[in-house]
């Protein structure tokens, strides 16, 4: 497998992240429903946190992606 374009490598990260935003999203609210006890409380944070990582990534992520579209015009 030779070089790629930069633009195909970052339009493919977006839609990864984009699919774990959306386990991470699942999984989180499988915990708050299911693991209700104060012992969870941690990991429930974790996962709220991971998630809006993921997210504020995600959201960066599309404005290069829009960023590279535009110069390409």
């Amino acid at each position: 497998m030779g070089p790629q374009d930069p633009k195909d490598i970052a339009t493919s990260v977006t839609r990864d992240m984009s699919g774990l935003a959306g386990e991470l999203a699942s999984a989180k609210g499988d915990a708050t429903h299911w693991l209700t006890g104060p012992e969870y409380a941690a990991l429930l944070h974790r996962l709220e946190d991971a998630h809006a990582a993921v997210e504020a990534a995600l959201i960066e992520a599309r404005r290069r992606v829009r960023l590279n579209e535009g110069r390409e015009r």
